[in-house]
């Protein structure tokens, strides 16, 4: 049976890029598939699907991404309407990530009921160092069946990768899903006895001498990229653990990320507020750009032509990447007095526009409602939706997203609990608090399947949260 999957993404560009070849520097074609659009998988590798258009509006078939860091962009339909999930009402909240661990009887006895966050577990706990956590960042759903990915980083230059291997649930709904053949790494006995993901070092980079500021997968996640306070960029081989390339800045990197249709260029910004577009090749700088501020936290939307840079001033400034890879000043807004820690995108869904989940050290979480056109898929506009509270003040605390019901916001905290809150309209911005760690949360990451959420603290511990499925219950 043909594999069919939906435009979800490009909702402000119109759709989103095709292009001609699988590789993404291949030619555009001027046409975009439409965000609605239907389309028949011809080849699947890694992230490019070789389609054929169903229904829609766009070319009748070349290649598209399915995600874009960790923005969708197609979502795969599953053919039996019984297994499609069911919208949540607007007044009831529904659970916080999809179940992926079978309970018993005996634990469905224990359940507080009624709270959205009431049956996530701790399930496992990992700590490599005993210095804070500054990132954590899950690879793709795609790559390898059996696990997928997790990058950890800490305040001493500690990066670990871990496999986290699939639970029997997560198995289940990987079941129609295509992997590449080679996929040679089986979930030891431990997994095997217990319900549990089982989780296993897969790589140690070695190399930075201070702090991690930021990382993030290679869209085929045969590389990771790190910036540290040690003043470098490094490109990692994530199955060797060789590092590949280091780039050095004059200052402090604070923040980088790729050019998400361009991945032969990325953008970095250093503590001198200097914003660098760099050749990922070699290292040379196509671009500079002096902020008003050091930029503290990097994001494009999902159509990949603007970017959204938060700084130590608690501004957001918004650039317009052009088709030479330029970057160019269209706007900020001044959102708070301290400083922006982390910038999370969110795709427009259930009748509401597009958004950002923004930190700031004034002790907020702010959701921030995007505002495209006229003209027609630019951005023109950044306002306040909603601020929650969310207690923060001086370190450099992330928050993350899981689409599950009508949405959630997820963030760490320096009071020690993991804040989660209903995003979804009529649920009044309601917040749950995962209380397990003893120290403050800096950090929050949720996998793409929606299954598995990290918290990490600021003495380096990570505790892995699931949901359990009651449903089927056995004594």
């Amino acid at each position: 049976m043909s594999q069919h999957w939906e435009v979800i993404g490009g909702t402000t560009k119109g759709g989103i890029v095709v292009r001609e070849g699988k590789a993404l520097t291949s030619k555009p074609l001027p046409d975009r598939l439409a965000t609605g659009a239907v389309v028949e998988e011809l080849e699947f590798a890694g992230v490019r699907l070789h389609f054929l258009k169903l229904s829609g509006a766009g070319p009748a078939t070349g290649w598209v991404s399915i995600a874009v860091e960790d923005t969708t962009l197609l979502s795969r339909k599953v053919a039996s309407p019984s297994t499609v999930p069911v919208a949540a009402s607007p007044t009831t909240a529904a659970p916080v990530l999809r179940p992926s661990l079978k309970g018993t009887r005996a634990l469905e006895s224990q359940r507080s009921g009624g709270d959205f966050a009431s049956d996530l577990t701790p399930v496992q706990e990992l700590q490599d160092s005993e210095s804070a956590v500054t990132c954590i960042v899950f690879g793709q759903e795609r790559l390898h069946k059996n696990y997928i990915l997790l990058a950890t980083a800490c305040k001493d230059g500690t990066v670990v990768v871990y496999r986290c291997y699939r639970t029997e649930m997560e198995m289940q709904m990987c079941a129609e899903m295509e992997f590449p053949p080679v996929d040679d790494c089986t979930p030891s006995s431990q997994a095997n006895q217990n319900d549990h993901s089982d989780i296993c070092v897969h790589q140690r980079l070695v190399g930075h001498s201070r702090a991690i500021t930021s990382m993030f997968f290679s869209m085929i996640e045969d590389q990771l990229v790190t910036t540290s306070t040690d003043k470098s960029v490094r490109f990692w081989c994530i199955d060797s653990g060789d590092m590949l390339k280091v780039f050095t800045d004059s200052s402090p990197v604070t923040v980088a990320l790729f050019q998400p249709f361009n991945p032969q260029v990325y953008v970095s910004a250093n503590s001198n507020a200097v914003l660098h577009l760099a050749n990922v090749a070699n290292g040379s700088v196509l671009q500079k750009l002096k902020m008003e501020a050091e930029v503290r936290a990097l994001k494009f939307d999902d159509s990949g032509m603007f970017l959204l840079a938060g700084t130590k001033s608690g501004s957001i400034h918004v650039l317009e990447c052009s088709e030479n890879s330029q970057l160019k000043f269209k706007f900020k807004v001044q959102l708070a007095r301290q400083g922006v820690t982390c910038i999370h995108y969110v795709p427009a869904r259930d009748g509401q526009p597009p958004c950002l989940l923004v930190n700031t050290a004034d002790s907020n979480a702010t959701i921030i409602d995007m505002t495209y056109g006229p003209p027609a898929g630019v951005l023109t506009n950044l306002a306040v939706r909603h601020r929650v509270r969310v207690a923060h003040s001086l370190l450099p605390l992330k928050c993350t997203y899981s689409p599950s019901g009508l949405g959630y916001l997820i963030s760490g905290s320096e009071d020690k609990d993991v804040y989660i809150c209903a995003l979804g309209k009529g649920q009044n911005y309601k917040m749950q608090f995962l209380k397990y760690h003893s120290v403050p949360v800096v950090a929050v990451a949720v996998n793409m399947q929606d299954t598995l959420l990290v918290s990490a603290d600021s003495l380096g511990k990570l505790v892995l949260w699931r949901r359990t499925d009651f449903s089927h219950s056995p004594d």
